[in-house]
């Protein structure tokens, strides 16, 4: 194992690494780490990552322009991420996975247009805009594509089915769950798996 950094170098790797994301993101809209979807309070990376931050960052830089150029020729899609089943949840475009998603030309529904509704439950519970309750049969002919996230649910390829019957027409894919929502030292990772998954 490497050298363990102290909590205050880790925080600041991870911080420096939320300010590469924003400003490689083209959909965000907001200076702060709240753009992407980042909780706002502290965290610590890895426990025992023993990367400097501007090697970190470099390496995100340089995965973020391999994605950006494995995508360039193909046309923007509209996905449905699905985190939980019974009742079926989505998220919102307003979260670190949708901009990910984003980075990669999978455009994130449901959309500011259903932002009244997003807004009602918001009230009831913050994450109820980030995370909606959704009816699948509603995006029928409005998606391309339905992503079945591996985690906090654990969707199987048993799923695949049922999510077609109910979205018609919609492809309708397994994704890796941590890699597309787990960030600091995971982002790297994540956006190069984007780069295949996109593509596929």
């Amino acid at each position: 194992g490497g050298m363990i950094i102290p909590a205050q170098q880790q925080r600041a790797t991870f911080f420096v690494c939320a300010l590469k994301i924003r400003r490689l993101d083209r959909f965000a809209c907001a200076l702060d780490a709240d753009a992407l979807g980042i909780p706002q309070r502290e965290h610590a990376i890895d426990a025992g990552l023993a990367i400097p931050a501007e090697l970190l960052c470099a390496a995100f830089a340089e995965a973020a322009a391999a994605l950006a150029g494995a995508v360039v020729a193909c046309p923007p899609r509209r996905v449905l991420y699905l985190i939980w089943r019974d009742p079926w949840m989505a998220v919102a475009p307003d979260t670190y996975i949708a901009r990910m998603l984003g980075l990669a030309g999978l455009l994130t529904v449901p959309e500011e247009a259903e932002a009244a509704a997003l807004a009602a439950a918001a009230a009831a519970s913050p994450d109820a805009a980030r995370y909606p309750v959704v009816e699948l049969a509603a995006f029928a002919g409005r998606v391309d594509e339905v992503l079945l996230s591996s985690e906090p649910y654990r969707f199987r390829a048993k799923h695949l089915a049922e999510v077609e019957a109910l979205v018609p027409g919609a492809r309708v894919r397994l994704i890796d769950g941590e890699l597309t929502s787990w960030y600091g030292s995971r982002a790297v990772a994540g956006l190069r798996y984007l780069a295949d998954f996109s593509t596929s």
